[in-house]
């Protein structure tokens, strides 16, 4: 029997998002300088369906399951304010470097992407074409005889996109050079 490659994943990382979303029924595209997240550390998915049960002739038609959304919680070591406002929706001062944040914020709409380094040295890339920052938290604690760092995670709600129905964007690369590659841009979709 031939050696067969492990490709287990066992990394997180090249966490980003394009801030430039445009998404309706005609065309979806993802576009702008992506705002990438340095020192990420974890991501958690949870992909949420809606299951249905259909009844006909006296029993059960037709049953499964709908994704509805995917909630995505990311582990960063530091964020930018600016980067942080951007996310939010809310107002920024660049002068000052501060950001004011209220109810009425709307947070704005942004392509995720991130990578996950394979056991035999590729990588898994995924993208997620609607993504909305729910919420963000950070722990602060003395420092005192403890050297951790604060990390903050960012809560992000993941839709379909409107032209096409799809959440999410996934491809296996040889190496980091096609990962950052892949990652660069999202692929414009209009009607074929």
């Amino acid at each position: 029997m031939p050696d067969v490659k492990k490709i287990g994943l066992k990394g997180f990382s090249a966490v980003a998002v394009f801030p430039n979303v445009e998404d309706t029924e005609v065309k979806y595209s993802a576009a702008g300088e992506a705002l990438k997240f340095i020192g990420a550390s974890e991501g958690n998915f949870t992909d949420n369906r809606e299951e249905f049960t259909i009844p006909g002739d006296d029993g059960v038609y037709d049953s499964g399951s709908e994704w509805t959304y995917t909630d995505v919680e990311v582990t960063v070591h530091e964020i930018d304010l600016a980067v942080l406002a951007q996310l939010a929706g809310c107002s920024k001062d660049e002068v000052k470097t501060t950001i004011e944040e209220g109810v009425f914020d709307i947070p704005t709409t942004v392509a995720l992407v991130y990578r996950a380094l394979r056991r035999d040295g590729g990588y898994r890339c995924y993208r997620y074409y609607n993504a909305k920052l729910l919420k963000y938290s950070v722990e602060h604690k003395t420092k005192g005889s403890s050297s951790d760092g604060q990390p903050y995670k960012l809560t992000f709600r993941c839709t379909p996109r409107a032209i096409d129905g799809k959440i999410r964007g996934t491809e296996d690369v040889k190496d980091a050079a096609a990962s950052a590659t892949w990652l660069a841009s999202i692929p414009t979709v209009t009607p074929a």
